[in-house]
Order: C-alpha cells, then structure tokens, then sequence
C-alpha cells in the first residue's frame, strides 16, 4: 500500500481545515483534512454537482458556523464526519472520503493504489 505523508497532527485543529494538493503524473489531486469531535477526516476537494473545488479561498471550507463543510459556489452543506450533502443541488450524495493513517503525530494519506486514486485526477 502506498502512503503519503501530509503533516503533523497537531496542524489540523477543530474549526480549521487544511487543504493538499498533491502532483501525480497526471495533474494535481486537491484534497483536504478536516476535524471533527477530535476526528480527522479526509475528503477529495471536490464537490458532488459539478466537480468543481469546495473552497473560495485557500484553506477555506466551513459553513459561517463551521458545522459544516460548504460548497463555496452552491453553498451545498455537508456532514463533517462523513461528508453527505444535507442541503443543497447535490443534497443525498457524498464527498468522496480518503483514508488517513496515523503514525506517532504523523497523518499520511492512503493511496490504496496511485493509479485508482490519479484516475480521478481532472
């Protein structure tokens, strides 16, 4: 299994989300990390209705409140905890959740296999 490391731990906290980018032979893969309930989760940055990037701004993802995950264009809302849309275009559908793996203080990214994973790179 390949992994990717991220960053430390202690760099995500609750109410800040962090966007990668990450450069694969076949472009970029956007995806971001985000805690919840002292979970972090893992999401591909991309939104269900039209494939477009979740965030206005660098980093950004969270509705006003920061309850939920926001789709910057649409302003389709979603769970923190496993990214299901509750209200918007894409309501019933999900973001794509990626696997992480802790190791010491240390989030690495699974890529069960780059080429499942790059596929979907745009």
């Amino acid at each position: 299994m390949t992994h990717h490391f991220l960053c430390n731990k202690q760099e995500i906290t609750q109410g800040n989300p962090r966007g990668f980018s990450l450069d694969f032979e076949q472009g970029k893969f956007e995806l971001f990390l985000v805690k919840h309930d002292d979970a972090i989760h893992a999401y591909k940055n991309q939104c269900p209705h039209l494939g477009i990037p979740l965030n206005w701004q660098a980093n950004e993802f969270l509705s006003l409140e920061q309850s939920h995950i926001q789709c910057a264009t649409h302003g389709a809302l979603f769970n923190l905890n496993d990214g299901y849309c509750i209200l918007g275009p894409c309501a019933s559908e999900s973001l794509t959740s990626l696997t992480i793996e802790q190791r010491n203080d240390e989030l690495w990214l699974h890529l069960d296999s780059a080429a499942s994973i790059t596929e979907k790179v745009a």
